[in-house]
């Protein structure tokens, strides 16, 4: 980064140096990486070469991790193309983001409420399963789950096939049912 930054500022590790006030072999040992400069010294090498540096400070979330609130836009459109399969994959493959944040992490991904789906099934399924990865992790449960949106009648069972349904009824999750969302707790079981 240094050194990118030194290049194209047009200036030489000379010319760093004696703006950071520090040796040409400082300079030159940072950016090959020999030597690992402290902040306050990385700071002041990027403001001789004119640049700021902003740290920012965000919990540690699985890579390419996405919000419930983030899931929206794609689930929208997998049920604007008739593909409610691959949007409920979305839902079921949160559970792998969800458990491998951090706590920080888990509390940033249900946080924001999501804007409406499109289908009532979908908006009381997103608040279902804040709610359940809440009560998993120990965290608080966000406020929007309870909005008058996030319940769906009739029932939505999940399963296509009737033959399903008595299975379903059984084994789906206290908060999913109080949603009106019956779908078997395995599909957060993923192993």
């Amino acid at each position: 980064m240094l050194r990118d930054a030194r290049r194209s500022a047009a200036l030489t590790q000379v010319d760093v140096a004696r703006r950071a006030s520090t040796a040409q072999s400082a300079v030159a040992a940072y950016e090959t990486g020999t030597r690992t400069p402290n902040l306050d010294t990385f700071r002041r090498l990027l403001r001789a070469c004119d640049y700021e540096v902003d740290i920012v400070v965000r919990p540690r979330m699985r890579r390419g991790a996405s919000s419930l609130a983030d899931l929206v836009t794609s689930i929208a459109q997998d049920l604007a193309a008739d593909d409610e399969q691959s949007a409920l994959r979305l839902i079921f493959g949160f559970a792998d983001d969800f458990r491998g944040s951090s706590r920080p992490g888990q509390i940033t991904l249900i946080a924001a409420e999501p804007t409406p789906t499109g289908d009532p099934r979908f908006d009381a399924a997103l608040a279902a399963a804040a709610e359940y990865f809440a009560a998993e992790a120990g965290i608080a449960v966000p406020d929007w789950v309870n909005g008058c949106t996030r319940f769906v009648e009739p029932l939505w069972f999940v399963a296509s096939r009737p033959a399903f349904h008595a299975y379903t009824l059984a084994h789906t999750p206290a908060v999913f049912a109080r949603h009106g969302v019956f779908l078997a707790r395995e599909v957060f079981d993923r192993v």
